[in-house]
């Protein structure tokens, strides 16, 4: 009995040794992975959202402690995503040429074609930085717990389409336009605000397990209009109409729920 009991004592002056060395440190740094589940609000009726979309990330994260209990969460991670569109009208069409989805401003040749638009995957990839509040409690034994909040600002770095649907004018037979290109189809910029927290295990020296779950509403648009394009001339979708076509854009609005861990020195 004498042995157990001394053997507890001293785990838990080893635990409070471990914990209290990860706690001192003003800076954490490491590697973080995770994966999202996206959820896409479109901003006009010509389109609905099929299905939950899909982020998967990867990066480096750190930590910057002010205090044992308030630091600052920043970080550079790379978005891998992705998200599904459905027409709700049987008249949303583009012009295109190749892979390259032509837009208003584009004259009309001979070599272009016509497609009816029915389902659309849209995979894109951001750089994301992150840029949190980070509210923790203190160890306890080897267990700490955290809340943050703050921003997440993502740089578009490049996307593709891949389209369900039919040809009306040129090429024959199409129902599938896979890895097509629409030039400022996508805002650069998107931005979310979000809340997440978790759990921090200081499992050996001041290196730590960390897992949280967090959630982000995004407040910028994910694709471009005429506000902020500047002009209705880069607009690539259109309303078909035998006598005269109504151009139009898609819309939406992307909040996330992200599952992420890390590991941090």
């Amino acid at each position: 009995m004498k042995k157990i009991l001394l053997a507890m004592i001293g785990f838990g002056f080893a635990a409070n040794a471990y914990s209290q060395e990860a706690a001192d440190k003003k800076i954490q740094a490491g590697v973080v992975a995770g994966f999202g589940m996206n959820f896409n609000k479109p901003g006009t009726k010509v389109i609905e959202r099929k299905g939950v979309g899909k982020d998967v990330t990867i990066g480096a994260n750190l930590n910057w402690n002010f205090t044992p209990t308030i630091g600052l969460n920043l970080g550079l991670e790379f978005d891998f995503e992705s998200f599904r569109y459905a027409s709700t009208t049987d008249s949303l069409t583009y012009r295109y040429e190749d892979t390259k989805i032509l837009q208003k401003e584009d004259p009309t040749t001979a070599t272009q074609s016509t497609f009816l638009l029915s389902e659309r995957k849209q995979r894109a990839t951001y750089l994301s930085i992150p840029t949190m509040i980070l509210f923790r409690t203190k160890y306890i034994g080897y267990f700490r717990y955290f809340g943050k909040f703050g921003a997440r600002t993502s740089i578009l770095l490049g996307n593709s389409i891949d389209d369900k649907g039919k040809t009306l004018v040129g090429d024959v037979n199409v129902t599938k336009n896979s890895g097509m290109k629409a030039a400022g189809d996508m805002f650069f910029l998107k931005s979310t605000v979000g809340l997440a927290g978790g759990a921090e295990w200081n499992f050996s020296g001041t290196t730590c397990l960390v897992a949280e779950l967090g959630f982000y509403y995004g407040f910028t648009p994910m694709h471009n209009g005429e506000a902020i394009a500047g002009s209705d001339k880069q607009r690539n979708m259109t309303i078909y109409n035998a006598s005269k076509d109504a151009y139009t854009t898609l819309s939406a609005k992307q909040s996330q729920l992200m599952l992420k861990v890390s590991i941090l020195f």
